[in-house]
């Protein structure tokens, strides 16, 4: 009886790894990526999938949304959307009202050194400095919209800065003080708003989340700058007198 019992739950362990195995395989990740996860991880970016393709039903790019027939300028949009996000120098990251990470690109992890996989699913709240809290929360904040009453979604423009953790080596992380790099932030606040009672000026509204690209910050010590030939160069004390003026 009691190898019975042993045999069946071998058994139901080996199903139970079976269905996690097939359910990592239909995550939009690179296979040599789904294949190392555990059943926690598998659980939370299936999660953090299910909640973008809900909030962005066409997704962002084939693999977080529906397959589409694109034709040739579809293509070419969206290989030009991802050279710009490597031109623009930063990432970006969709955040739900409770803060959990349900999307960010994978160029987080120049900025940051943190991975794609280890950030999705989780509460943005575990990366910044805890000194940034509260603004992290007033800018997933809403106040009651007053005259969006005929629109069902709107976006409310958002920029500010946080200090995110940071893992890379000193090097290669930039501006960085005590393990947090500062990063700006600019994007919007996707807001879905619901009639109540079949009547225009009563409704409520739900904050679907926060679309944003993160960027470092330059770094301070600019030692060449390129000057074309309508351009010239001057300094200036802190009133502001001319100490130098470039002879052009």
């Amino acid at each position: 009886m009691k190898e019975k019992s042993k045999n069946a739950a071998k058994t139901r362990r080996e199903k139970e790894n079976g269905e996690f195995y097939e359910l990592a395989k239909l995550l939009p990740l690179p296979s040599a990526i789904t294949s190392q996860l555990d059943k926690a991880s598998i659980i939370r970016l299936t999660t953090s999938y299910l909640k973008m393709r809900a909030v962005f039903p066409e997704g962002l790019g084939d693999a977080w949304g529906q397959p589409s027939r694109a034709g040739p300028l579809d293509s070419v949009a969206k290989e030009l959307g991802s050279h710009l996000l490597q031109t623009l120098d930063g990432f970006v990251f969709v955040v739900a009202s409770d803060g959990k990470i349900m999307y960010i690109s994978e160029t987080a992890s120049v900025h940051l050194g943190l991975s794609q996989v280890e950030l999705t699913g989780n509460s943005i709240y575990e990366y910044i400095h805890p000194s940034d809290h509260d603004e992290m929360t007033a800018v997933l904040a809403a106040h009651q919209p007053l005259h969006h009453h005929l629109l069902q979604e709107y976006e409310i423009e958002r920029s500010f800065f946080l200090r995110m953790k940071c893992v890379l080596a000193k090097r290669n992380a930039g501006l960085t003080c005590s393990g947090y790099k500062v990063i700006h932030c600019s994007g919007y606040l996707k807001i879905r708003q619901y009639m109540l009672d079949m009547s225009l000026y009563d409704s409520c509204y739900q904050i679907v989340g926060l679309v944003a690209v993160g960027q470092s910050l330059p770094p301070s010590a600019i030692t060449e700058i390129k000057l074309h030939s309508n351009m010239f160069m001057f300094r200036a004390s802190l009133d502001l007198k001319l100490i130098f003026l470039d002879s052009r």
